[in-house]
């Protein structure tokens, strides 16, 4: 026996396609709600990595501001003990030299001549005494300057008939002052001068002394 639907078809095939547009809507929409939510999980962790990375790069940086600043603090401690150790080389170098110049100076005072005042200003020597003539005088010019810790020498005064020793005058037997010459003393026809003569620097001092060099410099 044939079946006949008597109900309207149309209506059941809307109603059909509208459950249908719903259940895809439904299923749209959670799909988009499932796809911002891994996205917002993806972004906030990449977020809250990028945060951590932040954080420790200043940790770091602190880190290392701290160690450049002993990084500096041991520089200026180097660069004071290498200061120290130039300063005792520079000593320990210095040390033969005032020997040297005396005994050199020593050495060019030639006979017939002596020193009466010696006086240093920087590097400059200034030499005061008494010789027998000015060829003395040249004598001791010549040998100061064959020093090799010494040199640019020069005459700055001379003076000629000087009487280099006065004697009191002799008494009476009554007590008063008589008048008796002085006697004679070679030293009376001596000449009076000033000499100054430089100390060499170190640059000037000659590199054979003692076979090394860095030895030259001030008294």
């Amino acid at each position: 026996m044939a079946r006949i639907n008597l109900l309207p078809w149309r209506q059941e095939e809307r109603e059909r396609r509208n459950k249908e547009f719903i259940t895809l809507v439904v299923a749209v929409t959670l799909l988009a709600l499932l796809v911002a939510f891994a996205s917002w999980s993806y972004f906030n962790n990449e977020l809250d990595e990028q945060r951590a990375a932040n954080a420790l790069i200043t940790q770091e940086n602190s880190r290392l501001d701290t160690v450049l600043t002993d990084i500096d603090s041991l520089e200026q401690r180097r660069e004071d003990i290498i200061s120290r150790m130039q300063v005792i080389q520079d000593l320990q170098g210095l040390r033969p030299v005032p020997v040297r110049l005396w005994d050199d100076l020593a050495k060019a005072i030639p006979p017939a001549l002596y020193l009466n005042n010696l006086k240093r200003e920087g590097d400059l020597l200034t030499l005061t005494g008494l010789a027998d003539n000015p060829n003395i005088v040249s004598s001791l010019i010549r040998n100061l300057d064959s020093s090799k810790w010494l040199g640019d020498s020069a005459v700055s005064n001379i003076q000629q008939n000087i009487s280099a020793y006065e004697t009191a005058p002799a008494l009476n037997e009554r007590g008063t002052t008589g008048e008796q010459p002085r006697p004679i003393y070679p030293e009376d026809s001596y000449v009076q001068f000033v000499v100054t003569t430089k100390v060499q620097s170190e640059s000037a001092v000659p590199a054979d002394i003692d076979g090394s060099t860095g030895l030259g410099g001030k008294l």
